[in-house]
């Protein structure tokens, strides 16, 4: 009596199948892991961060900062518009920190009373105020501009972005050019 039960060969296609997917499946979960926490990329659009981001560059973002928390002044931000978290995100500059004064006074910008000194714009450009110049933000409130002063929407416009708001900070502009962003140092 022959015992057909038990095949003597096993398939390899089933198998192997098995074996492409599981390694598709974990190649997608590590994927997401680096996008939701280590970096992520971004596609500028706009010039409210000229001269130092133009539209179409992609740049890279550092996640990691939001479970930390340790923002620093001066950083190119990435943030959801308070406005429409869903839909839309922006690239502004990070000037106002948790528990200070923002006044936009004078084309100039002042953090607690001094002027801020900002590198990385040209003389030239000018800083206004939309209504409103004075703030005080709160606990986990940033106040965040774009470079291109006259041609950006910003925290002068919609008001201060929370935590909650921030994507994370730029580090790196990818393409079309391959530069390290360097925060100015305050």
């Amino acid at each position: 009596m022959s015992n057909n039960f038990w095949p003597s060969q096993v398939s390899t296609t089933g198998s192997k199948a098995f074996e492409l997917t599981k390694w598709f499946v974990l190649g997608i979960i590590i994927l997401l892991i680096i996008h939701y926490f280590l970096v992520t990329i971004f596609i500028v659009s706009g010039d409210s961060m000229e001269p130092n981001f133009h539209t179409k560059e992609v740049v890279l973002i550092n996640r990691v900062n939001l479970f930390t928390g340790k923002f620093s002044r001066g950083e190119p931000m990435v943030l959801k518009f308070p406005g429409d978290p869903v839909h839309k995100k922006y690239i502004k500059r990070l000037v106002g920190m948790p528990g200070e004064t923002v006044e936009v006074k004078d084309n100039g910008i002042f953090i607690n009373g001094r002027r801020l000194a900002e590198g990385y714009i040209p003389n030239d450009y000018l800083t206004q105020s939309y209504g409103q110049t004075f703030w005080q933000l709160g606990k986990d409130e940033y106040f965040l501009v774009g470079d291109n002063r006259m041609n950006s929407s910003d925290s002068r416009i919609w008001g201060v972005a929370k935590k909650h708001d921030m994507v994370g900070p730029v580090k790196m502009i990818l393409i079309p050019r391959f530069v390290f962003v360097a925060t100015p140092p305050y």
